[in-house]
């Protein structure tokens, strides 16, 4: 399955023209699975009611026209709750949606609820899960993932131009690692441009196998199309090689039930 990371221009008027564009460049290089970076569509004063609805059109009118499959992030209100959801669709139909398991500190100032579950999609008999945005740094999410088997996961970013984290020409092996450790390519999408509170983000787009970085933005403040080929069977024969996703003493991962993570 060729992939693809969209490194769109995110927080401006013309993020949905900038999103299509790369999609069809994509598209005449066959690409079939898109993902776009998290919150690409929100722009600061936004009524965030009407952005999600113009959003998912776009998803999923993009996905109907082009034949393809596009993954997306909106904000969604459930129960008083809002949760932020990535949408797949295929074709113009919805797949399925995840909502963020570890919304940040922001966000749940924000009140943005946290998901609960991680779930796997089936497009043509490749399964998919998505972690988004900081669900990457926890790397127990990411084995329940290669748990269940994920083939690819999507993961939506917001990479901020400016960040505390240490071993920043480093940072590329966290996707390395976690596609070696639990068997699986990881998509990782990031934009150009703004939140919606106006923080200056930048791309860091790429693909990972357990083979290595595959592919990789050349410049973190252009908009590109990241993509690449996935061998699917390849990383299913991986998997039966690496027995730690099978091997397992589950008695000493009890520790990681005590959290003090409030949400």
């Amino acid at each position: 399955m060729r992939v693809a990371a969209v490194q769109c221009k995110v927080g401006v008027v013309d993020t949905f023209k900038s999103a299509l564009d790369l999609i069809k460049e994509g598209v005449e290089n066959n690409v079939e699975l898109f993902l776009l970076p998290e919150y690409f569509s929100y722009q600061r004063g936004d009524d965030f009611s009407e952005k999600t609805k113009e959003t998912l059109k776009f998803l999923k009118n993009t996905s109907r026209e082009y034949s393809c499959t596009i993954c997306g992030n909106v904000l969604i209100k459930q129960e008083n709750k809002y949760f932020n959801t990535a949408h797949l669709f295929k074709e113009g139909e919805l797949i399925g949606t995840q909502e963020k398991i570890h919304p940040t500190k922001t966000e749940r100032e924000l009140k943005i609820s946290c998901g609960s579950k991680v779930k796997t999609f089936s497009i043509n008999s490749i399964r998919l899960a998505i972690l988004i945005c900081a669900d990457i740094l926890y790397p127990e999410l990411c084995r329940v993932a290669g748990l269940k088997k994920a083939d690819i996961v999507l993961n939506p970013v917001v990479s901020f131009k400016k960040t505390e984290l240490p071993a920043e020409k480093l940072r590329n092996y966290l996707y390395f690692t976690r596609s070696f450790d639990n068997a699986y390519a990881v998509v990782k999408a990031g934009g150009v441009g703004y939140t919606f509170l106006a923080q200056k983000t930048v791309g860091r787009s790429l693909i990972s196998t357990f083979d290595g970085i595959v592919a990789s933005y050349s410049n973190e403040e252009k908009e590109e199309l990241v993509h690449a080929e996935i061998d699917i069977e390849k990383i299913r024969q991986y998997r039966k090689l690496n027995y730690s996703l099978h091997d397992r003493n589950v008695i000493a991962y009890a520790e990681l039930l005590n959290s003090e993570f409030d949400c």
